[in-house]
Order: C-alpha cells, then structure tokens, then sequence
C-alpha cells in the first residue's frame, strides 16, 4: 500500500497552506448579560431607570446612519430577502466588477435574521418602577457591509442593528495572500479559492504563512473607524468596544497536479482505500487524541457529491478534516474548525496561530495515513502516453495507439501470441497474421503498413530491436500491454458497446439492465419537468 505522499512525489506543479475562510463573532464583553445592559442604559445613556422605551431609538439612529452613509457612497442598500434566488457574496462579486475604486464599502446589504437580543418585564415594588431584561431570541434586521480593502480582498462585516449589537466577520486568506501578490509584482493564476501558480512560489508560502491575528484585528479597527457603527466612539473608549473570537476557521493544502486529468482517479482511489480512516482508532492517530466511547463524535467516514464532484469528510467532536478535488485541477485537504474548545482552546481571536499550525498538522497526518492500492497516476500516465502522439527522448516522434482502433487491435491480437513463446518476430510473419485479421487478404495490409506499426510499437516501448537486425521481441511493458488491450476488447469493451445498442435479437442481461435504467431515469426526468394541469374551476 502506497501513501498518498508517496504517490504525489514528483507529480505536484505547486504546494500550498494557506489559511482559507475565517468566520469570527464580534461581541461586547460588557453587554453580553442583562446586568451590563442596564448599567450601559444608566452610564453611558444618563438614564437611571433602564426602560426598555429608550433601546429602539439607538436602533432607529443607527439605521438613519446606514442609509446616509450609503447615500454619500453612491450605494443603494439591497434588500436579499428580494434577492433570495442570488447568493450574497455572488451579489457582491457582480457589484465588485462595476468598482472602481482601490478599497471601499462595495455593496451594503440588509436582512431580517434570528439573534439573541433583549427583552424586558417591568416589575414594581410600591411606587418603585423597575425593568428586568433577559435574553431572547427574535428576528432582527442585520447590515451586510462587503468591503473592498486593499491588504485584504473582498470580506464582509455583518452588523445587528439591535443590543448588544452582535456582530460577524468573514474574511479569506487566499485573498489576503492575493492583495500581497499584487503588490509585489509577481504573477500568478488563481483557482476558485486559492492558487493554480505562481511565479515565486516560494515567496507565495512565505506570505501565506504572515497572516496573523494582529493584522485580521487591524483590519476589524480600521473599518469600524470608518462605518457608521451602533456604538460610539466614546462609549467604545469607555470599554464598549466590540472583542473578536474564531467562530469558523478553515486552514488549507492545496496541491495542484501536473496532469489534471489524474486527480479524478485519486480522488476515487482515495475514497474506495481509506473508507475507514473515521473509525475511532484512526480519527485517534489524525487529531492526536485520545477517543473513548464517551466522546461525542460520529465516528464515521462520510463521502458527499457537491455535483459531480466527490468529498471525503472525517469528523471529530464539532470539527471535520475533508478532502476534495478543487476546480479538477488540484488536491484540497482542508481542516475546518467550527468549535476550537474541541480542542481545548479558547474562541479568542489571539489563538489564531494555535489553531491554525494545529490545523496544518492534522492536514499533513491525513496525508500520512490515507493509503492507496494502486499508483493510479503511473498508470493513467503510462496509458495516456500510448493513446497520444509523443516525442521520444532522441527527439522522434512516436505516433499514438489507439484502443479500440480495428487496425492495432489486430496487431496487438496477433503479438499477444507471442507474449509468453520466446520467439523473434518480423515483418512477413506479423503481416500475414495481421492481413487475415483485417480483411483475409494479404494486399489489404502492406509491408509498408507493418513497418510503420513495428516503428511506433518500439518507440512506445512495447518491443524491442534484436541487435542490428529487423527481428523484435515484446518488452515487459508490452506483454502487459497487449494482453491488457486484447481481453479488455473482447471481454468487456465489445460485448459491453453491443449492450448499448437497441433492438437487439438476444438482449444480453447487461443489455436488459441497462435498458431498465434508461426506463426509470427517463420516467423521472419526465415527472421533474411536469406542469400541474389547473381545472376551469
């Protein structure tokens, strides 16, 4: 059993970590209990009694902020309730391409989501009116900034418009990386989230590897500065202000293969070998922790289809390690983090960098301990080699071998009788066998046809010269090949194409199968696309 390092040594263009997407929760610590409300409404507010009557004008003073900060940006404020068919951050993309400048708010958005806000009971001992608060859930209207910033690409900054005034960011570390890029001048080619190349890859890493909590909270600074906010700047000096903790981190590897086309069969080969790296024993070895029968985890492997494409998850208590092929050209392996007490440190954005060279150790033992069959690459390579036209190292050109082709499938049957009798084989020999193979006639099938089958025969590997002479042998590549193509025609490939054809007079079982399925995915592609018929009534 091959590891899967071991398969991708040599086979890899470039080879990154990266922190990915960071989804943070902004809070004031202070506002987080009934007890921190009313002591805001009686200090910073100058009320003594802490009616409930004085939080909707803070709310009301926040939005008339929103909408004039809008007006003076030239935005209008989309609603997404109106725009639920469009994602949010495709919504954002669309308005980032009509951008025109270098940093910005780009688009702001607003929606009515559930949040733990505050209600209030009044209660009254005598002439003494008081107001008890507690924490409920309620559906309040949240701002969505999406912003432009010039170190960190598009992120996005989600405020509740409704004490304690809770708060969301969503940041990407690929973009981050991105920004740095583009401001040293080197190239590079993006994939849907990450990095195709790079011109300096080593430098790539390098950068990857400097995104750290000081600049994520540098960034948070710098555009509550600038936003119209709910707090204000005295009551955020006077302790207000809003703290930030890890709600969501992904941390990445991607590694981006040679030949892309190779990355579907690993994604297979990695999925049908390591079916069982969610058993206890083995989530034990990736996360480097003891599993009991008390932990609570579902100790299971579970392979999804986002598409056409597969992903492999392995979970651990909140948190999951999976692996997928990202935009067919690359290898993700990727840990994502949705609780860090699973791991026994705290929310706060200061353990960042715990979290995430944790993040890249889990990622790397993955890679440890998955384990294929099969170097489904050698073989893919090897094929894709035969089937195309290529250069030999002397510099001459090899034409293809076509599977299935009427003319080397002969040749291939006539040599597979000679794969295991050690006989020299020529020109007229071959010929002979060939021509009855193809149409019976000699003529059908000229010397000069088998030499030029001979030639591509040998610059593919698959014979050999015998000294000086024009006599060959097969190679051990050959036999394999030529007992591999001739059975895997005759055995699956033809009686396998025939199944396909309708109106056969001896449907075959394959045939009869094949034929039920077309009947039911038929059946149900009509029922999808039925109109319900509407009576005159």
């Amino acid at each position: 059993m091959l590891t899967v390092k071991d398969i991708l040594t040599g086979k890899i263009t470039l080879d990154s970590e990266c922190i990915d997407r960071v989804y943070l929760n902004g809070y004031v610590p202070h506002l987080q209990m009934p007890g921190g409300l009313i002591r805001f409404i009686r200090e910073q507010m100058g009320y003594p009694i802490p009616s409930p009557m004085l939080l909707p004008p803070v709310t009301q003073a926040f939005r008339k902020a929103v909408e004039q900060y809008a007006q003076d940006q030239g935005l209008v404020i989309v609603d997404f309730a109106k725009a639920q068919d469009t994602d949010k951050d495709d919504l954002a993309r669309v308005h980032l391409a009509q951008f025109a400048k270098k940093q910005g708010v780009v688009l702001i958005g607003k929606a009515q989501e559930k949040a733990l806000g505050y209600k209030a009971q009044k209660s009254q001992k005598g002439t003494r009116v008081w107001f008890e608060y507690s924490r409920q859930s309620l559906y309040v209207t949240y701002y969505y900034f999406y912003i432009l910033d010039a170190d960190f690409g598009l992120f996005f900054i989600k405020v509740c418009t409704y004490f304690p005034f809770d708060v969301k960011v969503c940041l990407n570390g690929h973009e981050w990386a991105k920004q740095q890029l583009r401001a040293e001048g080197i190239g590079f080619e993006a994939l849907n989230n990450g990095f195709l190349s790079c011109a300096n890859p080593e430098r790539l890493q390098t950068l990857c590897h400097q995104l750290d909590a000081e600049k994520i909270q540098a960034l948070f600074d710098r555009w509550v500065e600038q936003l119209p906010w709910p707090l204000t700047p005295a009551q955020r000096a006077a302790g207000y202000a809003h703290q930030l903790s890890i709600w969501q981190l992904e941390v990445s590897r991607t590694q981006v293969f040679q030949d892309p086309a190779q990355g579907w069969a690993l994604v297979e080969a990695l999925i049908r070998d390591n079916l069982d790296l969610g058993r206890p024993e083995r989530v034990s070895l990736i996360f480097e922790r003891k599993v009991t029968k008390a932990t609570p985890s579902e100790f299971h492997t579970r392979v999804l289809r986002e598409g056409i494409q597969p992903i492999i998850r392995i979970r651990y208590k909140h948190s999951a390690l999976k692996q997928y092929l990202k935009d067919g050209r690359a290898l993700r392996t990727e840990m994502v983090f949705n609780n860090t007490q699973d791991f026994g440190i705290p929310r706060g954005l200061p353990n960042l960098a715990r979290l995430v060279e944790m993040g890249y150790q889990f990622n790397d033992r993955l890679l440890d301990q998955e384990q294929i069959s099969q170097d489904c690459f050698l073989s893919l390579q090897a094929m894709r080699q035969l089937g195309q036209s290529s250069l030999t190292q002397d510099g001459q050109r090899a034409s293809a071998l076509r599977f299935a082709d009427p003319r080397l499938m002969a040749v291939l049957e006539v040599l597979a009788c000679h794969a295991y009798i050690p006989k020299e084989i020529g020109n007229r020999s071959l010929r002979v066998a060939v021509a009855q193979r193809l149409e019976g006639v000699l003529e059908g099938y000229s010397s000069a046809q088998m030499t030029y089958d001979l030639r591509r025969l040998r610059l593919k590997g698959l014979i050999e010269r015998i000294g000086n002479s024009h006599r060959y042998h097969l190679t051990e590549l050959g036999i394999k090949v030529v007992t591999f193509f001739t059975k895997l025609y005759h055995r699956l490939f033809a009686p396998g194409l025939a199944a396909l054809l309708p109106d056969q007079a001896f449907p075959s079982d394959l045939a009869q199968a094949l034929s039920q399925v077309a009947e039911v995915l038929q059946s149900w592609t009509e029922k999808a696309f039925l109109v319900p018929v509407l009576s005159d009534a």
